[in-house]
């Protein structure tokens, strides 16, 4: 992995930090997975979160339409410290475990 890309993976990371986070290298890109559940992914210093519904975040993270083929919100790196960031990845592997359970 080049030196760029793992600083940009560590970063994202790091402001997890108090989350049980982990990236691994697939399909070109890093798979962002918290409490064993894939949430995202890192790539071209962008997090691909998925959609599952949170309603707090700000207006200017481009949710998709329903009817688009790939359900992500794209967070650029300008909110790597964003306070709600935590939350947002935590909320979306909850919902994601309960999705599972049904």
């Amino acid at each position: 992995m080049p030196c760029e890309e793992e600083s940009i993976v560590r970063e994202w990371l790091d402001h997890l930090k108090d989350l049980r986070v982990e990236a691994k290298k697939r399909f070109g890109c890093w798979c962002l997975y918290c409490d064993g559940q894939a949430v995202g992914w890192i790539h071209d210093s962008v997090l691909s979160l998925r959609e599952v519904g949170l309603t707090y975040l700000p207006p200017d993270i481009h949710r998709p339409d329903k009817d688009d083929s790939i359900q992500e919100l794209v967070i650029p790196f300008d909110h790597v410290t964003a306070n709600w960031l935590p939350r947002a990845v935590q909320d979306t592997a909850d919902r994601r475990k309960k999705g599972q359970k049904k």
